[in-house]
C-alpha cells in the first residue's frame, strides 16, 4: 500500500432493467468504495476525474478516478494517502473514513484526519498539516473552503458521549448527543498559515458547516437531532462578523427539513422535509430552495419520498427514493430503491422519471446512495452496495421525456 500507487478495477456496463440506460460500474475491489457526501465538492478537471474514498489492503484512503477516453477500457484509480486507524468526527457516522473536498480556488483537495487538517497537492501528491486541533476534541467531517480558498470552518465540540463498548451503526450517538447539546464551536482556520478563531459557539449539536461556492464570506451549518425534534435546522453564518440568522424558518409551519446544500450558484439552498408529525401527512414531502439572505424562497410539495436530493440548479434535481428491502428475489413493495429524476416546470417539478434502479441498502453512510450530478449535469455518480460491497456507478441523464415515471401511489 502506498501513495501513487495505481489500480484499473476493470470496466463494466450493463442496461438498466427499467429505464434501459447504460451503467457504468466504475468501481470493483473486495473492499467498499464510495465518493464523498454529496455537499463535498470531489469533481476535478471539469468533471473528467473525481476524488473517492475506498478501502483497500486493510485501510479506508483516498483515491483518484480519472476517467477513460472510453468506458470500455475502464479507468485509472490512483492512491493518493497512506492512512491507517480510525477516524472520529462530529456526527460518529462516518465508518470512520476519510471524506474532504476538493478546492477549485487553490486546486487542493483538503481533508481532516485524526484531528489534523491536511492539504493534498494533487498533481504531486504531497500532504502538509494546515492545522492540528485539541485532540481532546471532536470535529466535523467536512472541509470545503471558502470561495476564495483562504479559510476552512468546520464544528468542534466537547465529547459527551459514553466510551461504553457498544455495537456502532449509522446515528448510534444520536441519542445522546441532541439531547446533550455538546458546547460547539465553528472554528475558522486560515488555509495559509494554520491560525485558528472561533467565529460562533452554542450549547447545540451543529453539524454540516458548508461554504458557500461563490460567496467568500457566508456559510451553512445546522442544528442536527433527529429532524422531527429540532426546532430550526439551516443557519447562516456570515464567517467575518458572526453574523448568524435563519435559513427558511420553521417558526409555526410545522415542517421538518433537511439535507440542505448549495446550488453552484452559491446563492441557493436546497433543502427538502416532511410533516413533524407524520400522522398529519404520511405522504406529504416538500421540496424547496432559498437564498442564503432569505430574499427568495420556492417550496412545493411531492408526492414521492426520496432520502435525499440534490442538484446543481433548481431546474433538474436528482433523488434517491428509499432503501432497497429484499424480499426473496425482489425488493419489497413498500420499497422504491431508484435514482430520480424531477423537472421544474414554472411552479411545480414533473416528476418523478425513472433513471435507473440502483439496489442500495443505506445500511452504512458509505452504502447510502448520494447521488450527484457531473459538473456539466450530463451524468449522475452514485454508489450502491446491491452486489456486496458498496461501489460506484455513473448513468447518463439523456432526454428526461424518454424515461418511465415512478408509480407515486404507495
Amino acid at each position: 500500500m502506498s501513495i501513487g500507487r495505481t489500480y484499473r478495477d476493470g470496466a463494466f456496463e450493463y442496461l438498466d432493467a427499467v429505464s434501459g440506460r447504460v451503467v457504468h460500474r466504475l468501481t470493483n475491489y473486495r473492499g467498499h468504495s464510495n465518493h464523498p457526501y454529496f455537499t463535498d465538492p470531489c469533481w476535478l478537471d471539469k468533471g473528467k476525474a473525481f476524488v473517492f474514498i475506498s478501502d483497500r489492503d486493510g485501510h479506508s484512503n483516498l483515491y483518484r478516478y480519472d476517467f477513460p477516453d472510453a468506458y470500455k477500457s475502464g479507468g485509472i484509480i490512483t492512491q493518493l494517502t497512506d492512512l491507517s486507524g480510525a477516524n472520529y468526527e462530529n456526527e460518529r457516522v462516518f465508518d470512520h473514513r476519510p471524506q474532504g473536498a476538493y478546492s477549485a480556488a487553490n486546486k487542493r483537495y483538503y481533508y481532516w484526519w485524526q484531528n489534523i487538517l491536511y492539504e493534498l497537492n494533487l498533481d504531486t501528491l504531497d500532504s502538509r498539516i494546515v492545522f492540528q486541533a485539541d485532540p481532546k476534541k471532536i470535529l466535523g467531517i467536512h472541509a470545503n473552503t471558502s470561495a476564495d480558498g483562504r479559510y476552512i470552518c468546520n464544528a468542534m465540540r466537547d465529547r459527551i458521549e459514553s466510551d461504553e463498548a457498544e455495537l456502532e451503526y449509522p446515528y448510534f450517538k444520536f441519542p445522546e448527543l441532541h439531547p446533550g447539546q455538546p458546547r460547539t464551536q465553528i472554528i475558522r482556520v486560515e488555509v495559509a498559515t494554520g491560525k485558528m478563531d472561533v467565529i460562533h459557539e452554542d450549547d447545540r449539536f451543529i453539524t454540516h458547516v458548508n461554504h458557500s461556492p461563490t460567496l467568500p464570506d457566508i456559510l451553512t451549518f445546522c442544528h442536527e437531532g433527529p429532524w422531527n425534534l429540532v426546532k430550526q435546522r439551516i443557519w447562516g453564518l456570515n464567517i467575518a462578523n458572526g453574523s448568524v440568522w435563519k435559513i427558511r424558518s420553521q417558526e409555526d409551519d410545522g415542517i421538518a427539513i433537511g439535507h440542505e446544500y448549495w446550488f453552484t450558484d452559491g446563492l441557493h439552498v436546497g433543502y427538502h422535509g416532511m410533516p413533524r408529525d407524520r400522522s398529519k401527512g404520511e405522504n406529504l414531502h416538500v421540496y424547496g430552495y432559498a437564498t442564503w439572505d432569505n430574499a427568495t424562497h420556492f417550496e412545493t410539495q411531492f408526492p414521492f419520498h426520496s432520502t435525499h436530493f440534490a442538484g446543481n440548479d433548481a431546474d433538474l434535481i436528482v433523488g434517491d427514493g428509499t432503501p432497497a428491502l429484499p424480499t426473496g428475489a425482489h425488493w419489497s413493495v413498500t420499497s422504491q430503491p431508484y435514482i430520480q429524476l424531477f423537472r421544474k416546470e414554472q411552479n411545480t417539478y414533473n416528476g418523478p422519471k425513472l433513471l435507473a434502479v440502483h439496489r442500495c441498502t443505506f445500511n452504512h453512510q458509505h452504502s447510502h446512495c448520494h447521488p450527484r450530478f457531473s459538473p456539466d449535469r450530463s451524468h449522475v455518480l452514485f454508489v450502491s452496495d446491491a452486489t456486496g460491497y458498496a461501489n460506484i456507478y455513473t448513468v447518463p441523464v439523456g432526454d428526461f421525456d424518454a424515461l418511465p415515471s415512478i408509480n407515486t401511489e404507495r
